[in-house]
């Protein structure tokens, strides 16, 4: 299978000199912390949405194959990726698509019932959230971080600070009552305006480095058309002397 764009662009950065990579994860893992709670951080690789990889059900390849439901483009190219044991992420960048766009083709996809497996709760959690399927609070009962009775308190409690004239968010007395964290809330509400963004990669634009051997091959081959060039100039003067010594008076 050929790699695709992203995997290409990981494994240039993995080539980078250890140096490089140090500075550049302590710079990363600095600007995750400020929005980012550990449950995105320290999750498990299968568990976060976007190095999920599809696996696609008999009934997916059969779609995939015939067409049959002529879906819009965008769903087959979804699904071909699939196929190609692709992560959404290297999904998203190989047909130029938003995490957003990724998540609503996900969604249609798993209700159409064109994945082998079952999809991890949060893995589904966050795509129905970001495709805009799940509001805050059912996003987090989806994950598994509240329950129903927890959320209909805090609509309870909604209810009754409008009817006061105090107007407030469900996320935000989802805070106050405890049941979950402010930095849960900013992370998903953060990774959903996130997912509107566009990352585009082509060959072209993917990083590289440059070896020690192929900096001293090219050393060499410098040093090579150098001495040529000595040469050449050496018998065009040569050339010049010889001209200028036989030229008629």
């Amino acid at each position: 299978m050929d790699k695709s764009l992203f995997e290409e662009f990981m494994n240039k950065l993995l080539a980078f000199p250890l140096w490089i990579k140090q500075t550049v994860f302590l710079s990363l893992s600095k600007d995750l912390n400020t929005y980012l709670s550990n449950e995105f951080l320290d999750v498990e690789e299968g568990e976060l949405f976007h190095v999920y990889k599809p696996d696609l059900s008999e009934l997916g390849q059969s779609e995939l194959l015939t067409k049959e439901s002529k879906f819009d483009e965008s769903i087959y190219s979804f699904l071909d990726c699939c196929s190609k044991g692709m992560t959404l992420t290297e999904i998203a960048i190989q047909n130029n698509f938003t995490m957003e766009e990724v998540s609503k083709a996900f969604t249609f996809c798993k209700k159409s019932g064109f994945f082998s497996s079952d999809v991890p709760k949060l893995v589904s959690a966050i795509a129905g959230f970001i495709a805009g399927n799940y509001r805050t609070g059912e996003y987090f009962i989806r994950a598994g971080k509240m329950t129903i009775e927890q959320l209909d308190e805090v609509l309870n409690k909604q209810q009754e600070m409008n009817d006061a004239g105090k107007h407030v968010f469900i996320a935000e007395l989802m805070v106050q009552m405890g049941f979950v964290r402010d930095l849960d809330v900013k992370s998903i509400i953060f990774m959903k305006e996130e997912a509107q963004k566009r990352f585009s990669l082509n060959a072209e634009e993917i990083p590289s480095i440059t070896t020690e051997q192929e900096k001293y091959d090219l050393r060499v081959e410098n040093t090579r058309l150098k001495e040529e060039n000595e040469i050449l100039k050496q018998k065009m003067d040569a050339i010049l002397t010889f001209i200028k010594e036989h030229k008629e008076p």
